[in-house]
């Protein structure tokens, strides 16, 4: 089995990982509240954006011991997605302390997971002009988990306790319109602190697509969070961060730019993100067989759909590639019924998809031109207009000496005296007009 395959991801809200959900600290967080706020700005320095994020416990906000227990529960959600409500994950409490790489028959570690979930349960993050749907930033107020519950379940010959856990609903809503990532769940463990594993979250979600990100260093801080606002200890505790990430290839390099940090990704990593994405591929395949008529789609079709695309982009084709030859099929081959005709077809979906961008480009080319061509018309027309103004205020004696010198160069330039018509008397006598009128401006300069 390739290491691609061995790899096992977590599932990330997007908002979740762009605010600073947890305190960096280790310890119990005695404060109740922890609130951000954000400004944007227009080029003369007026505020006319402000964005807010609050994160609020009654029991302590989540600290990294938090933090690790959640995405491990969404690490879960995950490996038993479909088996029950979406909005709902099941599991033993030693399921999750395994899946976190805590000591399984240790009393006090299943104490503190139990202890993380009543507190992540009582989290309530405020999102004011903050939260992200549909492009564009909203206000809401959701829980970071919404309910937990413990029942017993038979297993063999005996009970075992499951905890339920229940996601909010506008978490769930959000990952359902694909705003969400999937954080590789093995390389987030093999770092070593909270710091780094936050770092390592909130670039994910930036470098898709990009071979660098860069950001002012205190407001990469207050992403993190990271409490103190002296630059030179910013730098020490990132810098930390950034030589493990880099040591584990998760960066390429970094480099500090007077305020800011730029972070340099591996481009052999880029587009590696969505495509590994099971659930997006699942929306692709039951589009794809929707798209042919079939209001239900059976769990074989998805499968199959699945495997097929996933193919497709470890061949090296992007996702849009391959959503563009699904919705080619359907519309252009007669009698499709599977899936196992895309590898067939992309080739020619993509040759169309390109003759098409190749048609639009040259219609644009030639309004561009079209357009540009009226422009250079109109100007024309507004300076011919102006320079008759000029012509109409010169005296009588310089107007019929300007209009001679005029006529003279239409009979040097060959045209016969009987043809020079006033349109082009007009055109000749302020073409030498503008002419004077530049010389006059460069001596003047001069």
């Amino acid at each position: 089995m390739s290491q691609k395959e061995k790899r096992e991801h977590a599932i990330m809200e997007g908002n979740l990982l762009e605010y600073p959900i947890f305190s960096m600290e280790r310890r119990k967080v005695n404060r109740t509240a922890d609130e951000y706020t954000w400004t944007e700005k227009d080029s003369a320095g007026r505020i006319i954006l402000e964005r807010r994020f609050k994160v609020e416990c009654v029991r302590g906000i989540p600290n990294v011991f938090d933090m690790n227990v959640f995405n491990g529960i969404m690490r879960i959600y995950v490996k038993k997605k479909g088996l029950y409500k979406k909005n709902e994950i099941h599991f033993t409490i030693y399921e999750l302390i395994k899946e976190i790489d805590l000591p399984i028959h240790d009393g006090k570690v299943a104490k503190d997971v139990r202890e993380s979930l009543e507190r992540m349960v009582n989290t309530t993050l405020h999102f004011e002009n903050a939260f992200f749907v549909e492009k564009e930033k909203t206000t809401v107020i959701v829980h970071l988990l919404v309910r937990i519950e413990i029942y017993e379940k038979q297993k063999g010959n005996k009970l075992i306790n499951m905890i339920k856990v229940v996601l909010d609903d506008e978490l769930v809503s959000s990952i359902e319109r694909k705003y969400f990532n999937l954080i590789d769940f093995d390389v987030y463990k093999s770092l070593s602190s909270g710091i780094p594993r936050r770092l390592y979250e909130y670039l994910e979600k930036k470098k898709y697509r990009k071979n660098q990100f860069e950001i002012e260093i205190t407001k990469l801080a207050k992403r993190i969070p990271l409490k103190t606002s002296k630059i030179s200890q910013l730098k020490e505790l990132l810098e930390r961060a950034n030589n493990e990430l880099k040591e584990k290839g998760i960066i390429d390099k970094w480099k500090y730019d007077a305020k800011n940090v730029v972070y340099y990704f591996r481009k052999s990593e880029r587009f590696i993100e969505i495509e590994d994405n099971l659930f997006y591929l699942e929306n692709l395949a039951v589009t794809f067989y929707q798209g042919l008529g079939q209001e239900k789609v059976s769990e074989i079709l998805k499968r199959e759909g699945m495997i097929v695309l996933q193919d497709l982009i470890d061949e090296g084709y992007t996702k849009e590639e391959v959503a563009f030859a699904l919705g080619w099929a359907v519309d252009n081959i007669k009698e499709i019924h599977s899936i196992r005709i895309i590898p067939k077809v992309i080739g020619q979906a993509l040759g169309d998809k390109e003759s098409k961008r190749l048609v639009e480009e040259k219609e644009k080319a030639v309004q561009q031109k079209r357009l540009e061509e009226d422009k250079q018309r109109e100007d024309e027309r507004k300076r011919g207009e102006e320079l008759d103004k000029v012509f109409g205020q010169m005296p009588k004696e310089k107007q019929e000496k300007l209009e001679e010198k005029a006529r003279e160069n239409l009979i040097e330039q060959g045209i016969n005296p009987n043809f020079i018509l006033p349109t082009l008397l007009r055109i000749e006598r302020n073409r030498l007009l503008e002419k004077k009128k530049d010389l006059v401006k460069t001596q003047a300069e001069d």
